[in-house]
């Protein structure tokens, strides 16, 4: 995961731990605060979210690896123990 999909997901934890406290608050201006915290948090893991959609992927680079061929043994090679 990178750290913008940790962002993602660290902002929608915020936001449903929001909106479960939200119900702790007595006075309605705080609850109301608080959905709206508990938003704008939805609305910056949205925007991360389009942004990694929109964003070039990564050019995958292939690397070809050759070895060199070994003939037979030249008659001038000492034989193999």
């Amino acid at each position: 995961m990178n750290g913008h999909e940790g962002q993602i997901k660290a902002n929608r934890e915020a936001a449903a731990r929001a909106r479960r406290l939200v119900h702790e608050f007595v006075r309605p201006d705080d609850r109301e605060r608080v959905l709206k915290f508990a938003a704008e948090l939805e609305a910056q893991a949205d925007a991360l979210e389009r942004a990694l959609g929109e964003r070039p992927a990564t050019p995958q680079v292939t690397q070809t690896q050759m070895q060199a061929q070994q003939g037979p043994p030249s008659r001038d090679d000492p034989p193999e123990e």
